[in-house]
């Protein structure tokens, strides 16, 4: 199965209940190096770029404990970030007009020089095997190939693109940080998605939606394929405050990267250089019970060392099929597919062999899917 089939399946949720939960917390606290760009990586770290100041770094952040490392350093003011297939970083060195490749383990050498402008959004298309960027101040996007080779294509509509994002169709999508036009990229032009007239930091997708960065606004926007706006969370005042979403503050947030299941976003405050988690929670009514037909359930033991186990019910028989996914969506292992009869299930998950990282467990049926995520360590 492609890339693109796989993340096709794995982001078209069923809707199982009838409230969703969504709350903010502060993960790395405010002064620290990264206050731009995030990605998450096939080890289940966090990846954020320095922009303001010297901005020469990329920082590391483990999930689990928060900790920081320094992961690459030799930039000029760093900005957007991408992963490769192979684990190589993809990261724009905004003031040099660079794009450089940080090899697993962060040994860095320049990948893309381009002449005489900025680069600000770099997006891995991983079904292609190609890599756009972003120039800000140039106003264009292109294509290059995986050894380097641009191709220039030719859009209108772009003030300052920086924010690069693929939905499940391995559409692109391009935000102006300027003006906040979030636009969709056809193959032969640009069609206008939404317009949330002020600046954008940078551009996420997952579980079926977009997110964008309101820096100005202090919020953090939720954009529907069809382009519907929503506030996700903040109150558009600044500040540092967790919580729910609806009083959870920002304070210009800019850097967001969604996790492949879609219930976990991770966003940069630049001001504060804090780094925060929202956690949007699927939530069922007393009357539906601990486990709601048809409902996966988050895995068990999480994190997790040499196994997990996940819980799902039927109410009639079915035929399923089961997988595992990495945090770049790629499938790493098959969990069965078969006829399943009507009663709870728990799949014991084997996590022999697999790298530490994060996973997602995916059920599809009938040409839906629902995913959980958890982490091996």
């Amino acid at each position: 199965m492609s890339r693109l089939a796989t993340l096709a399946l794995l982001l078209a949720l069923t809707p199982l209940a009838s409230a969703q939960t969504v709350t903010v917390e502060t993960i790395v606290p405010e002064g620290s190096a990264i206050d731009d760009a995030l990605a998450i990586g096939p080890d289940g770290a966090l990846y954020g770029s320095r922009f303001g100041g010297t901005g020469q770094t990329v920082t590391r952040v483990n999930l689990e404990t928060g900790v920081t490392s320094t992961y690459a350093t030799g930039f000029s003011r760093a900005n957007g970030l991408s992963f490769g297939p192979d684990g190589s970083l993809y990261a724009a060195n905004y003031g040099r007009g660079q794009i450089r490749k940080v090899l697993p383990g962060g040994a860095s050498s320049v990948f893309y020089q381009a002449s005489g402008t900025t680069l600000s959004g770099v997006a891995y298309d991983l079904q292609n095997d190609v890599i756009y960027i972003a120039s800000y101040d140039g106003d264009w996007i292109r294509r290059l190939s995986t050894s380097g080779e641009a191709t220039e294509i030719e859009l209108g509509g772009l003030e300052g693109p920086a924010g690069l994002a693929f939905d499940d169709q391995n559409r692109l999508h391009i935000a102006n940080f300027d003006n906040g036009r979030i636009f969709r990229f056809t193959g032969s032009g640009l069609t206008l998605l939404a317009d949330l007239r002020t600046q954008v930091g940078f551009l996420a997708y997952g579980g079926g939606q977009f997110y964008a960065t309101g820096i100005n606004t202090h919020l953090i926007y939720q954009i529907s394929p069809s382009g519907e706006v929503t506030t996700l969370a903040g109150t558009g005042t600044a500040g540092l405050v967790d919580g729910p979403a609806s009083t959870a503050q920002f304070n210009k947030p800019n850097g967001i990267v969604s996790n492949v299941a879609g219930d976990t976003l991770y966003v940069s405050d630049s001001r504060t250089r804090a780094i925060r988690r929202i956690v949007i929670q699927t939530v069922t009514s007393a009357e539906e019970g601990p486990l709601q037909t048809g409902a996966l359930l988050a895995p068990s033991p999480n994190p997790a060392t040499s196994s997990t186990q996940i819980r799902f019910q039927l109410d009639a028989p079915e035929y399923l099929e089961m997988a595992l996914h990495d945090s770049l969506g790629r499938r790493v292992r098959s969990l069965g597919a078969a006829v399943h009869p009507a009663g709870d299930h728990t799949l014991d998950i084997d996590l022999d062999g697999l790298a530490p990282g994060l996973y997602v467990v995916t059920m599809h049926r009938d040409g839906r899917a629902e995913s959980r995520s958890f982490v091996r360590r």
